[in-house]
């Protein structure tokens, strides 16, 4: 079946409000699959960051005006699918999921698949993320197949009973090819980083699961060093991190850069890329990160410690623990030989692992399935 135009049409839906590894990896499926089937199209909510990428890139879209939690995305969602043709509806977050398989079998369409991106009830230890495992619970009754991004997620399917219907699919990125670019001066000095600073960059919305908090507290701990970090990503935590960062005293080396929407940009101009997650799948931040060669600094936490062997690809430092992120700072900051090697090694292992076209491919035998059981 390898290469083969697949006979059927693909609608995606991802109705996310904001853009992270989800929408990625949307959008770079939606591309690849124009050539691949007999259509695909994404149903989006209309203004978002991810319809706006999409109309840029020219894929097609359909763009939803009501608002996630309305029923009314169910009526329109079943008319797109019915007069498009439509017979795979690959869904990529919660709400998609419920909304658009109710949709798909109000419909007709059959191949109702659901890809898992987050352990939402690690993610939200409180009433959402309860709420969310109940609906992926309930979807069970109308999901043909699942698609998983981490060994974890792959293994909570396994563990539920539904690992015959699930399959692992990595993310995949574009690999730049050797030499990579040089650092961007320029760019380095409007984060205010001096030339001697070891530039560290946290690329993740500000929001409490992701571990912003204890990275300022470990930058705290390395002021000493030449040492400066850039956040890029925004949220509803971020005057409550400018706040903290003031009271360590520590604003004169952390800057806030906000939402970027061309991350490959920046890469070049960090010395490290770290993540201090509590709770992560795979995010894309640090298979973009590797794909640059940028050394990684991570808390061994889901997907994240099933991908990377410290000291070897990254290192890994326990979630929620500012002291072993500083010793982590320290370390790399100080030995930009050993930091250099790291970041090589992850740059080898993604270009060995996390191929595009192969992953499309390992999509589209899922799709078969979906449409033949």
């Amino acid at each position: 079946m390898a290469g083969l135009r697949r006979a059927y049409k693909v609608l995606l839906v991802d109705l996310a409000r904001s853009y992270g590894g989800a929408e990625v990896r949307v959008q770079t499926q939606a591309a690849a699959l124009q050539k691949a089937t007999e259509g695909c199209a994404v149903a989006v909510l209309r203004g978002s960051p991810l319809h706006e990428r999409l109309s840029r890139q020219n894929v097609p879209c359909v763009a939803l005006e009501s608002r996630r939690a309305s029923p009314a995305l169910v009526l329109r969602l079943r008319a797109v699918i019915r007069q498009n043709g439509y017979s795979v509806v690959d869904a990529h977050n919660v709400q998609s999921i419920f909304w658009g398989h109710l949709a798909a079998r109000l419909a007709g369409a059959r191949g109702c698949v659901a890809t898992l991106h987050s352990d939402y009830g690690a993610e939200y230890p409180n009433l959402k993320g309860a709420l969310y495992e109940s609906v992926l619970r309930l979807n069970r009754l109308m999901a043909r197949e699942y698609i998983t991004v981490t060994e974890t997620l792959q293994a909570k399917m396994e563990q539920q009973g539904l690992g015959r219907r699930a399959t692992l699919i990595h993310n995949a990125v574009p690999i730049p090819p050797l030499p990579l670019p040089e650092p961007d001066h320029a760019l380095r000095s409007t984060w205010r980083a001096k030339p001697e600073d070891f530039v560290i960059g946290i690329i993740a919305r500000l929001k409490p699961v992701k571990g912003h908090r204890y990275l300022l507290e470990a930058m705290a701990q390395v002021r000493d060093l030449p040492v400066h970090l850039v956040i890029i990503g925004d949220g509803p935590l971020r005057t409550e991190l400018e706040t903290q960062a003031a009271a360590l005293g520590i604003s004169n080396h952390v800057h806030f850069a906000g939402f970027c929407d061309d991350v490959p940009r920046l890469l070049p101009s960090l010395d490290c890329v770290c993540l201090a997650s509590l709770s992560e799948a795979l995010p894309y931040a640090v298979l973009e990160a590797a794909s640059f060669a940028r050394p990684l600094l991570c808390t061994a936490v889901g997907g994240l410690a099933t991908l990377l062997e410290d000291g070897v690809t990254a290192r890994l430092v326990p979630a929620q623990d500012s002291a072993a992120l500083a010793e982590g700072i320290r370390q790399l900051a100080t030995q930009r030989d050993f930091a250099r090697q790291l970041g090589m090694n992850a740059y080898q292992m993604v270009a060995a692992r996390f191929s595009p076209t192969a992953m499309i491919e390992k999509v589209l035998q899922v799709y078969d399935r979906a449409v033949s059981r």
